[in-house]
C-alpha cells in the first residue's frame, strides 16, 4: 500500500517544526541502550479508569509505539490524558486521535473498553489483521475511522451495535467476506465508506433501512448480485458509489426515489464531522484516497460558517448492469450526477431521464438513440456499441460468393468486430457464418452452397472488454441489423441445338404440257397450269425454316375440234 503522500507531509510537518524551534521529541517509553522497555502500572493512574488506561498501553504494545511519529508522554507520565493523541472528559477517554502517526501491528481487543469514546480516528497508519469484534462495545464513539491501513479478515457483525455512529470508515484496507447485515441496525449513521476493499457477497438489503444515511460508498470490491432495491428507501441519500463491482442484472426502478440525491448540503454537525477527520481540505465528500489528514490540530469547529452544497452521484460505473435506463430515474433532482459508464445497457434513453439529469456518464454500453437533451453528455454517441446500419447484399444463391457491405459504426477505436450470421428464412434459425477483423471492415464476402431460396443475413457488433480512461470489464454486443437477402438462384444460360423443323414438303413442280394438234392446222397451245403449294413446318424451337412448297402443275391441251372456231372466225 502506498504511503508516499504521507512520508511527503509528514516531511514537511517536521520541517515546519524545526523552524519554529519546536521539533517533536520521540519519547522511547523508558527504552535503554539494550532496548529493554519499561513495563507501564495502569494501578498508579487516578484520572481515568484503570481498564480504559489498561486499553492504551495495550494499543502501545502491539502498534509498536516506541516508533511512532509522535508519543509524546505515552507511559512516560501517569496523566494519560495528557499523551499526544488521547483527549479526556469527565474522567474518561473521549478521543483517540492517531491517524498517519506509523502504527505498525493489531489493534487489541481492549480498545473495546474504551466505553466513554466518541472519535477513533486510527487512520492512513499500517495496520494489519482483523477488526476486533470488541469495538462493537463503543456505544458512544461517533466517528470510526480505521481507512487506509493493511487491515485483513472480515467486517465484525458487532459493529451494527455502534448505536451512535455517524462516520464509518473502513476504506482502503485488504477486509474481505460479506458486508455484514447487522450494519442496517446503525440507527443514527450519515455515512458508510467501505470503497477499495476485498468485500464480496451481496449488498444487504438491510441498508435500506438506513433513514438517516447521506453516503454510502461501496466501490471498487467484488460484490455480486443485483442492486437492492431497498436503497430506494434511503430518504437522505445524497450520493451512491457502487462502481467497480460485479453486480449483475438491471437497475432497479427503485433507485428513482432517492428525493436528495445529487444535493449534499452538509449541516453544521456535519461539517464538525468531517472536520474532525482532520484532512485540512475542508472536502464536501467524505476522506477518500486523495485526503492527506492532519496529524495533531484538529479543529473543533468548520473552517466555513455556514452549509455549502456539492455534487452528489447515483455512480454504477463498471459493473455487469444490462437492460434499459428505467424511465423512474426521472424522478431524480436536476442536479442529481447519474454515471453508468461501462456497462451493459441497451435501447433507448428514456426522453424524461435525459430532460432531467444534468451531470453523468453514459459511456461504453449499447445505448440506440440519442436525444437533444443528451448532448451534455459528449462523447455519449461516440462510444456506443451499436448495429451497423444500412445492411446490404449482392449475389445470388446459386453457389457463387454473395458480398456483404454496411457502414461501420463510429465507435471503431477499442477492440471488437462485427459477427455475421446467416438463413435459408427470415425468421432463421440463424448460423454465425464468421466475424470481421476489426469495427473498421465495411464489407464482407460469404459463400454458400447453391439452393433454390435466397439467403438471409444480419450482423451485430461486438465490443471487447477494455481499460483506458474507464475500465469496461464486459464484452458489450449490439442488437441486430434488420434481416437482408440474398437473390435467388437463377439457372446459368445453356446452348440450343438449331431445330430440325418438321413438315410435308412435295417436291418441286414440274408442269408438262401436252398438246394435240391437227397435223393440217398450226395451232398454238398455251396450257394453263395450276400450280399447288402445300408446306407445314412446326419448329420445335426459335428457328428459320425455308420451305419450298410443292407445286402440282397439270396442264390440258384442248382437243382441236374446241380450236377450230377461232382458227375460222
Amino acid at each position: 500500500m502506498c504511503h508516499v503522500r504521507k512520508l511527503h507531509f509528514f516531511a514537511m510537518l517536521l520541517l515546519a517544526a524545526l523552524l519554529v524551534g519546536q521539533a517533536p521529541v520521540t519519547v522511547r517509553a523508558g527504552e535503554s541502550r539494550s532496548g529493554e522497555t519499561t513495563q507501564f502500572d495502569c494501578s498508579t493512574v487516578t484520572e481515568i479508569p484503570q481498564q480504559e488506561c489498561e486499553a492504551l498501553v495495550a494499543l502501545y504494545g502491539s502498534t509498536d509505539g516506541d516508533n511512532w511519529y509522535w508519543n509524546a508522554r505515552w507511559l512516560q507520565t501517569d496523566t494519560p490524558c495528557s499523551w499526544f493523541g488521547i483527549t479526556c472528559s469527565a474522567g474518561h477517554v473521549t478521543k483517540l486521535e492517531l491517524d498517519t502517526n506509523g502504527l505498525q501491528g493489531a489493534l487489541p481487543p481492549e480498545l473495546g473498553n474504551l466505553a466513554e469514546l466518541e472519535i477513533l480516528d486510527l487512520g492512513f497508519n499500517y495496520l494489519e489483521g482483523a477488526i476486533p469484534g470488541t469495538l462493537g462495545n463503543l456505544s458512544h464513539v461517533s466517528l470510526f475511522d480505521l481507512y487506509h491501513n493493511d487491515l485483513t479478515g472480515l467486517i465484525p457483525a458487532e459493529l451494527g451495535k455502534l448505536a451512535s455512529v455517524q462516520w464509518l470508515y473502513l476504506n482502503h484496507n485488504r477486509i474481505g467476506g460479506p458486508i455484514p447485515s447487522t450494519l442496517g441496525d446503525l440507527p443514527v449513521v450519515r455515512s458508510i465508506v467501505l470503497e477499495q476493499n476485498q468485500l464480496s457477497g451481496p449488498i444487504p438489503p438491510e441498508l435500506g433501512n438506513l433513514s438517516t444515511l447521506e453516503f454510502l460508498w461501496l466501490k471498487e470490491n467484488q460484490l455480486s448480485g443485483s442492486i437492492p432495491p431497498e436503497l430506494g428507501q434511503l430518504s437522505n441519500l445524497c450520493d451512491m458509489d457502487l462502481s467497480e463491482n460485479e453486480l449483475t442484472g438491471t437497475i432497479p426502478p427503485e433507485l428513482g426515489n432517492l428525493p436528495r440525491l445529487g444535493w449534499c448540503a452538509y449541516s453544521a454537525s456535519t461539517a464538525n464531522g468531517l472536520a474532525m477527520l482532520g484532512d485540512g481540505s475542508n472536502s464536501m465528500h467524505p476522506r477518500s484516497s486523495g485526503a492527506e489528514p492532519a496529524t495533531d490540530a484538529r479543529p473543533s469547529q468548520p473552517a466555513w460558517g455556514y452549509p455549502e452544497p456539492a455534487w452528489g452521484y447515483l455512480n454504477l460505473n463498471s459493473n455487469h448492469l444490462s437492460g434499459s435506463i428505467p424511465v423512474e430515474l426521472s424522478q431524480l433532482t436536476d442536479t442529481s450526477g447519474l454515471k453508468l459508464c461501462c456497462n451493459m445497457l441497451s435501447g433507448a434513453v428514456p426522453y424524461p431521464v435525459a430532460s432531467v439529469i444534468r451531470w453523468g456518464n453514459l459511456n461504453f454500453n449499447a445505448l440506440t438513440r440519442y436525444e437533444p437533451p443528451l448532448r451534455p453528455f459528449d462523447p455519449w454517441r461516440q462510444t456506443q456499441t451499436v448495429a451497423p446500419a444500412n445492411l446490404a447484399a449482392a449475389g445470388s444463391s446459386n453457389g457463387d460468393p454473395i458480398t456483404l457491405t454496411w457502414m461501420p459504426i463510429i465507435y471503431i477505436w477499442d477492440e471488437g468486430y462485427y459477427e455475421i450470421s446467416y438463413a435459408s428464412a427470415p425468421g432463421g434459425p440463424f448460423t454465425v457464418y464468421g466475424q470481421t477483423a476489426d469495427k473498421t471492415v465495411s464489407s464482407y464476402t460469404v459463400q454458400l452452397p447453391a439452393q433454390a431460396t435466397p439467403y438471409y443475413f444480419r450482423l451485430r457488433t461486438i465490443t471487447l472488454p477494455h481499460a483506458a480512461q474507464y475500465t469496461q470489464p464486459n464484452t458489450v454486443i449490439s442488437e441486430y441489423t434488420g434481416v437482408v437477402a440474398s437473390g435467388g438462384w437463377n439457372p446459368p444460360p445453356t446452348e440450343t441445338p438449331t431445330p430440325t423443323p418438321t413438315g410435308t414438303s412435295t417436291p418441286p413442280a414440274t408442269a408438262t404440257a401436252t398438246a394435240t394438234a391437227t397435223p393440217t392446222h398450226t395451232a398454238t397451245a398455251t396450257p394453263t397450269a395450276t400450280a399447288t403449294a402445300t408446306a407445314t413446318a412446326t419448329p420445335t424451337a426459335t428457328a428459320t425454316s425455308t420451305v419450298t412448297p410443292t407445286a402440282t402443275a397439270t396442264a390440258t391441251a384442248t382437243p382441236s375440234r374446241l380450236w377450230l372456231p377461232l382458227i375460222l372466225h
